[in-house]
């Protein structure tokens, strides 16, 4: 897989994150509501860093859906935390898949996103 290959993988993945996380975060209690939503809008950098690359790049990145379709019902703090950890899950694993095919500062970066995630 190419760098740009796994980037774009990496930003799909940063977008249905930060879809998730506002389910997340309105079926969890007011302190794990605030940490939702930091990690919200910790997606949502990466996110963006992610299209810049991109874009700096020359290459064209699908936009984000205006919906997800959610693995399983998030209907309680419970569900809802379990979703958080797939979504980490698979972030991780894109993030790694993304540090493998770069090089230099690139792969160091991806590399500690990954871990950040996991």
């Amino acid at each position: 897989m190419s760098a740009t290959d796994a980037a774009v993988t990496a930003l799909a993945g940063e977008q249905a994150a930060v879809y998730a996380y506002g389910v997340i975060a309105a079926q969890l209690s007011a302190a794990q509501e605030k940490q939702a939503l930091a990690a919200m809008a910790a997606h949502r950098a990466q996110r963006d860093l992610l299209l810049a690359r991109l874009q700096s790049d020359g290459a064209t990145a699908s936009p984000a859906a205006a919906a997800y379709t959610l693995p399983s019902p998030v209907v309680d703090g419970a569900s809802a935390r379990a979703l958080a950890g797939l979504v980490e899950d698979r972030l991780a694993g894109q993030w790694a898949a993304l540090a493998a095919a770069s090089d230099g500062e690139q792969r160091t970066a991806a590399a500690l996103v990954a871990q950040s995630c996991a």
